[in-house]
């Protein structure tokens, strides 16, 4: 089961001007975060617009992460949730041919009120006892209506083949105790998904998190991580300078990772329809959030 620290970024899926993936483009993207202080990497996450990628554009942006140089040096999660078992399924299983070490399965979510937490348990038992990756659950209820219970998650966090959930709620609560979780099966990690609490999320005790901001911003997130571990200080104040770039993500969605990519140097390009790009006023507010962030980070003293 690995072992997660540090942060991995959910990567973006660039598309052509006649709106098909951009294969060529992801690898050159692959290629700059190499230099990043990155612990890894996301494919097919809720940034990388999956739900609006079909089956076989999913496995040519998994065959071409785990083809590239850049990021065979770092550990490659997949985001392989679909609404079905046997989709889903089908997805984790092509991913661990590919080399991938995490399958990333969000709460299946379109038929809401059979969604019970029977029937969430049962389909992540399942799964997990088929699948040939350990499952990473992940719990996103700002984008799919579901939240998955505490007490479902501790008895998920039971199976040996579920190493972790990556929750996304936002709620510092709900961490803490997901970590008690975790205390008590050390092989079972939570991982935050919201750049806005990070730093509160590894004060109570997160080693690692996927955050979408860390696909347009990969320094300023290293830079928390890293100051929380020795510099309590110093990670709050950037935290509070980040902040508002983080608030300007959450708030844009995709949109806004991807023009915070092209202000950074990653190529994130557009979103695919039905999604929109930002508005001239949102990127000029995201200009001047990430200005501060970035100049934060260079100011703030390392001893503080």
């Amino acid at each position: 089961m690995p072992n997660l620290s540090g942060i991995y970024a959910p990567l973006t899926t660039p598309f052509r001007a006649d709106g098909g993936v951009d294969l060529d483009r992801l690898r050159a993207q692959l290629e700059r975060y190499a230099a990043a202080p990155l612990a890894g990497y996301v494919l097919l996450g809720s940034t990388g617009e999956a739900i609006l990628l079909d089956r076989e554009e999913k496995l040519a942006v998994l065959r071409a992460a785990a083809g590239s140089e850049a990021a065979r040096r770092r550990l490659l999660i997949a985001g392989t949730g679909e609404e079905s078992l046997a989709a889903t399924l089908a997805m984790t299983r092509a991913a661990a041919e590919l080399g991938y070490a995490l399958a990333l399965v969000r709460t299946p979510h379109y038929y809401k009120r059979a969604m019970t937490p029977a029937a969430l348990r049962q389909f992540f038992l399942e799964l997990a006892a088929a699948s040939p990756i350990p499952i990473l659950i992940y719990n996103f209820p700002q984008m799919t209506g579901i939240d998955l219970e505490l007490e479902t998650a501790i008895e998920l966090a039971a199976h040996p083949n579920i190493a972790g959930i990556k929750e996304s709620s936002g709620s510092l609560e709900k961490i803490s105790r997901l970590l008690a979780i975790s205390n008590a099966k050390n092989n079972f990690q939570v991982l935050p998904g919201n750049a806005a609490t990070i730093y509160a999320s590894l004060a109570v005790g997160v080693e690692a998190a996927i955050l979408a901001l860390s696909s347009g911003a990969p320094e300023i997130c290293h830079a928390i991580w890293s100051a929380a571990r020795t510099s309590p200080g110093r990670a709050l104040r950037l935290q509070n300078d980040a902040l508002p770039l983080a608030l300007a993500t959450a708030q844009g969605g995709v949109a806004a990772i991807k023009a915070l990519m092209d202000l950074n140097g990653y190529q994130g390009g557009p979103p695919r329809p039905p999604l929109l790009p930002l508005s001239a006023a949102a990127l000029a507010a995201l200009q001047a959030a990430f200005a501060r962030a970035t100049s934060a980070a260079l100011a703030v003293p390392a001893a503080v």
